[in-house]
């Protein structure tokens, strides 16, 4: 508070006016004191001694206001406060004055005289409610500063717990989910000890031996999900509290689930990087060391029995087939371990007439029909030449007509380009259309290095596209391919 001569002229006035009074209304008090010993030493013949000790407190009391008016106006208070303690006397002092002058004026009034007793009785009983007043207020503003901080206690406690829930979202692990679960329960209910169940196991003991139990004390439970519960003990949670611990507790849940299912996918991306690494050690090594022993019985080897140059041929092709699958195999996990993987311009002509000379050749009673195919290129990789094949090959294998056939067409529409291969085959019923596409749909009596319609699903996806099958007329079933225009914005 700056010095009362440095304050803007009005803040001065008013703060001289309001001291001014109060120091004013006790020297016009101070009058009763002084008169009374006047009187009791003149009127009475007392001594000064006693009337003296009679009227100290009062000369006190009255010396008190004078300057404690004074006080008010050099306080460092602001000039607010000062006014509303000025303006608070001066009422209160009015009042008093008001009830005594009217009992006053009925006395005289009616008897004549002065009942100096009933007056003083009348006194206390007008300084005894104005007492309660002043307390009932002086609570009542007690009560609204502890409202007022409990509201701000409990707007912390909401930070915190919006804090808790952000770094949730960042937590790799569920030792790090348990750390910020017990950091914010001890944050909510300070001072409470409590411990966390997640799964039938204690994970947090928090204020207390572990497996300590006292059964004389309340336990509060707050669930987390279905996964487990919050227990604190000792006494009951507000509203806000268990309201707040609940909100949490769910946020506690969904974490944990993620946890799980990352804690999942890195197991599983170290089993491919593992499968990968055998593949590429181990396998492909065996197989090209297969092909070649093969190759060298196909070069040298005399055969007495024409059939064994037969079964030669067919293990040399199945070793070829063999190595391409696994080679197509390490491509397609590459893919999915390599998480900086782009996508390629992939001109879709070229690829189309490379698979469809392939079918051509590997199934010569089939007729292929090449229709239309745009000639925009597509976001994609080196695996979609195998997408193709797998869809050509999937219509070749599962088609019983006597001249099976193979329809290839396509259009753009705008920064998508669909690609049909349809057959005249069985078809597939409605209500297989979406399993086929399941990971365990892969069937084992399929020939060539076809990896399946999950596969082909998955890349597909991987290439911001999709896939689909439809009823193709008059019979067979119609794949579908939707992919993005590469160098789309």
């Amino acid at each position: 508070m700056p010095p009362v001569m440095s304050l803007p002229l009005g803040d001065r006035l008013r703060r001289w006016l309001a001291g001014g009074s109060v120091s004013l209304l006790g020297g016009g008090l101070l009058v009763v004191p002084l008169y009374d010993i006047w009187d009791d030493i003149t009127d009475l013949s007392w001594s000064i001694a006693p009337t003296l000790i009679e009227n100290a407190p009062f000369l006190l009391l009255a010396s008190g206001l004078a300057v404690g008016g004074i006080w008010l106006i050099r306080t460092d208070w602001e000039t607010r406060q000062v006014t509303t303690v000025a303006r608070r006397t001066l009422l209160t002092a009015a009042a008093v004055v008001v009830l005594l002058g009217l009992a006053m004026a009925l006395q005289l009034h009616v008897l004549g005289r002065l009942k100096p007793v009933v007056l003083a009785l009348d006194g206390m009983l007008v300084g005894a409610a104005a007492s309660f007043a002043l307390s009932i207020s002086t609570v009542r503003s007690n009560i609204f500063r502890q409202q007022i901080s409990h509201h701000r206690e409990l707007n912390d406690r909401l930070e915190d717990l919006y804090e808790a829930v952000n770094e949730l979202a960042s937590a790799t692990d569920r030792a790090e989910t348990y750390e910020i679960l017990e950091d914010t329960i001890a944050g909510v209910a300070p001072a409470t000890p409590f411990r966390v169940v997640v799964d039938g196991e204690t994970v947090i003991e928090h204020g207390r031996e572990a497996n300590a139990t006292d059964p004389a004390r309340d336990v509060e439970t707050v669930p987390i999900g279905e996964r487990g519960a919050i227990e604190l003990q000792g006494g009951s949670l507000e509203r806000h509290e268990r309201s707040t611990l609940q909100l949490f507790g769910s946020y506690v849940d969904e974490t944990i689930q993620r946890v799980e299912r990352e804690e999942r996918l890195r197991d599983e991306r170290n089993l491919l990087e593992f499968v990968n690494r055998t593949l590429r050690h181990d396998l492909i090594g065996d197989i090209s060391l297969v092909e070649a022993r093969l190759g060298m019985l196909d070069r040298n080897a005399d055969f007495e029995d024409d059939s064994n140059e037969d079964h030669l041929a067919v293990a040399l092709d199945r070793t070829q087939e063999m190595e391409e699958f696994v080679q197509t195999m390490r491509t397609y996990m590459r893919s999915v371990l390599n998480d900086d993987h782009d996508l390629q311009t992939v001109a879709l002509g070229p690829v189309v007439d490379e698979q469809t000379e392939a079918i051509e050749e590997t199934h010569p009673h089939v007729e292929v029909e090449r229709g239309r195919v745009p000639e925009a290129p597509v976001r994609a990789d080196d695996l979609f030449h195998r997408v193709l094949a797998n869809l050509f090959e999937n219509a070749v294998e599962h088609n019983r007509s006597s001249t099976p056939r193979i329809r290839i067409d396509g259009e753009r529409d705008g920064e998508v380009v669909r690609l049909r291969v349809a057959d005249n085959g069985p078809g597939i019923s409605e209500s297989r259309r979406e399993s086929i596409f399941a990971q365990e749909e892969r069937g084992t009596d399929s020939d060539g290095t076809g990896f399946g319609l999950y596969l082909v699903k998955d890349i597909v996806e991987g290439y911001g596209g999709s896939v689909s099958v439809h009823e193709n007329d008059p019979r067979g079933a119609v794949f579908e391919l939707e992919l993005p225009v590469a160098g789309r914005g």
